[in-house]
């Protein structure tokens, strides 16, 4: 496609079907050297129809720009696997930019990458939506990666998240997104229902959870690597949201090498309700000056909690004596900077726990990370 803008007739949308094949996927993208497409609904209002559906199998979208509707692309109504949407730019829709969540449909094998979402506007709205409520629909065995979610704050309604995973969906990778001015959790990931842990890795965000946490997760999920600078709420809040009603606790949850930068209201950490069932926090930075490290409800001596850098109180029981150790402001390069790049002489340098069941094998960075003496934090 070549560049310009592109509307759909009326109030409607374009629907697309696309059934390629491994080795002859089809794909749709602008034009090499030109601006992005732009393909809009002439409407902009939650009760605007879409801007693009698209289902099927084998096919690629690839260099295109989604504006106004409701919902920028969905993807449905029917079950849709093997698609990459790739550097697209989705903006000022009415409501969530990126849906995969239709009732019935089993998602796979889906990746949207290289992508930016703002969604500035009066309504509800968050970047991404991948499953259903109550494990009506799922997403599996997919990847988010270097996408940009930002400006999703607004002055009405809505809870606006920037990534999120609802409860059933399993093995999904989000990796190396990053978040700004997120009103919502930068991320959000519900219960697995023991199908298989999904993964948290190396995010950014800053002044994400504007009006909530910055990461939020339930069970069956690993959370490593990120920087979450400035939430309102806690940093990172293991929550018991939507637990798998079968087993009905939170468990297999893997917190490390983390760095979180103050809250605005609340805890660098908090856990709500989480048991001792499987659950690992080490190797983690939790500075939060004068709200607490650490918050939780329940006694936390069976947890397993290693080496942690801490500033600020700890409104928590039971952890060992070698679950924390305190910090100071200079263990950073420049905070007012926002680098939090361990300063040099860093009491974080090498100051882990070595990790074989769950080792992290780079850092932030992508640069290798020392298994033996691990510096604490995300780098």
């Amino acid at each position: 496609m070549h560049q310009g803008t592109y509307t759909t007739a009326g109030s409607g949308y374009f629907q697309l079907t696309l059934n390629g094949l491994l080795t002859q996927p089809i794909i749709i993208q602008g034009a090499p050297d030109e601006a992005r497409p732009v393909i809009q609904n002439p409407n902009t209002s939650p009760d605007a129809q879409n801007i693009l559906n698209i289902q099927g199998s084998n096919f690629m979208l690839k260099h295109l720009a989604f504006t106004k509707g409701s919902r920028g692309i969905r993807v449905g109504p029917a079950a849709t696997f093997n698609a990459i949407f790739d550097d697209l730019y989705v903006y000022d829709t009415a409501t969530t930019a990126f849906a995969a969540n239709d009732a019935g449909n089993e998602y796979y094998n889906i990746t949207l990458r290289n992508t930016e979402i703002k969604i500035s506007n009066t309504f509800g709205g968050g970047c991404v939506y991948f499953g259903c409520v109550n494990d009506l629909c799922r997403m599996r065995d997919s990847l988010l990666e270097h996408n940009y979610c930002h400006d999703t704050n607004g002055p009405v309604g809505g809870f606006r998240p920037g990534f999120q995973v609802k409860p059933g969906s399993y093995n999904v990778m989000i990796r190396n997104n990053a978040c700004y001015r997120v009103s919502g959790p930068c991320i959000l990931v519900y219960d697995d229902y023991n199908r298989g842990r999904n993964f948290i890795v190396g995010n950014y965000a800053i002044q994400s959870g504007t009006g909530d946490f910055g990461i939020q997760c339930t069970s069956g999920v690993t959370i490593a690597n990120n920087v979450i600078f400035s939430a309102n709420l806690a940093g990172i809040g293991v929550t018991q949201n939507s637990v798998y009603p079968a087993v009905g606790y939170i468990r297999n949850v893997t917190i490390s090498h983390n760095t979180v930068y103050m809250s605005a209201a609340d805890a660098c950490l908090r856990l709500n309700g989480a048991t001792h069932s499987n659950i690992l926090i080490a190797n983690n930075v939790f500075y939060c000056g004068n709200q607490p490290a650490i918050t939780a409800v329940t006694n936390l001596a069976s947890y397993q909690i290693y080496n942690n850098a801490i500033n600020g109180p700890v409104s928590a029981s039971g952890i060992q004596p070698d679950g924390t150790f305190n910090i100071e402001y200079n263990a950073f390069f420049d905070p007012n900077k926002m680098n939090l790049y361990p300063a040099v002489k860093s009491p974080l340098i090498n100051a882990g726990i070595n990790l074989d069941s769950q080792p992290v094998a780079h850092d932030f960075n992508g640069k290798t990370r020392s298994n033996a003496k691990p510096t604490v934090g995300a780098y």
